[in-house]
């Protein structure tokens, strides 16, 4: 792509309410891309590009998705696997089939099943778990 194409480039951004969006939105924007905001899952079909960024529990992310009817448009837009997407952290592990973030001895948490496999907590007593998040400071 060239410099011109690129920067005309809309970029749709999902924001299902617990995201980084804002961050987000000024990263894309310091790219000098438009963004729009998908703010009804009937603008999924027609977006270019999707970045679905997240934080959050995985089983909220997916009930939000659901109850706002985004479920079914994701996973077609991205069944052809040919349409670009950036999941960003809870964004990307939703396109798993499953999760095992979940009350011990529920059901895993159904994903959009994008991609094959389960998301799986790391095994602390194995490997070192990358420290994520706000430290604090006592002065």
């Amino acid at each position: 792509f060239s410099k011109t194409r690129m920067s005309s480039l809309k970029v749709s951004l999902l924001d299902y309410g617990a995201g980084n969006v804002r961050s987000v939105r000024n990263a894309i924007l310091a790219c000098g891309y438009e963004i729009e905001d998908i703010t009804d899952p009937s603008q999924i079909a027609s977006a270019k590009v999707i970045v679905f960024p997240g934080v959050g529990s995985y089983g909220s992310a997916m009930a939000v998705l659901r109850e706002k009817g985004y479920e079914a448009p994701l996973r077609e837009y991205l069944s052809g696997r040919d349409k670009p997407f950036l999941g960003i952290c809870l964004g990307m592990q939703t396109l798993f089939e499953s999760s095992d973030e979940h009350e011990e001895g529920a059901d895993a948490i159904p994903g959009l099943g994008v991609i094959p496999g389960k998301v799986i907590k790391f095994d602390e007593t194995e490997m070192a778990v990358p420290h994520i998040g706000w430290n604090g400071r006592i002065l």
